[in-house]
């Protein structure tokens, strides 16, 4: 089990580093439109469009390494004055349920994927692609799942245990 977990850790801290270049390249993006725009009166051409692809590469390939740090938010005034087990088993249903929902999006995003690439959909200035972005959410998503089952069997094992 600590096998892959440290698996699907690795996975998510190398989905953040790619996301980390994103963004990256939009600071270099943004940068050139500005001093671009400001000093030589001849911004980037699509620079809008390149943001907003980076965009989902920040977020989406972010995600898992957040839930690996447990940074996303969490109100628990009600659950923390139960007992430990009955925050884990609260804890395991919540991780089921967002499963499940992560699950789902996953799904729909590969089936949307596949369309907007049989549709042949691309940016407007660059004719960049549209169908990669929509697999970068897919494969976000799916890294996302396989942290959410960790936390589901450890909070799992938690609610037996106590």
């Amino acid at each position: 089990m600590k096998k892959l977990q440290k698996i699907v850790d690795s996975a998510s801290w190398g989905a953040a580093l790619v996301s980390t270049g994103a963004l990256a390249v939009m600071l270099v993006v943004v940068v050139a439109n500005v001093v671009g725009r400001r000093f030589f009166h001849q911004p980037l051409a699509g620079t809008t469009e390149l943001t907003e692809m980076a965009m989902v590469c920040i977020v989406f390939l972010a995600l898992a390494w957040c839930a690996v740090e447990r940074a996303h938010i969490s109100v628990g005034v009600v659950v923390e004055r139960f007992s430990p087990r009955v925050q884990a088993i609260f804890d395991s249903i919540t991780y089921l349920a967002g499963l499940g929902l992560c699950i789902i999006i996953v799904w729909q995003t590969i089936l949307k994927a596949i369309d907007v690439q049989e549709r042949g959909l691309v940016t407007f200035v660059h004719k960049v692609p549209h169908f990669p972005f929509y697999w970068v959410i897919a494969a976000g998503f799916a890294i996302l799942c396989l942290v959410m089952v960790g936390h589901l069997i450890e909070h799992l094992v938690k609610a037996v245990k106590e």
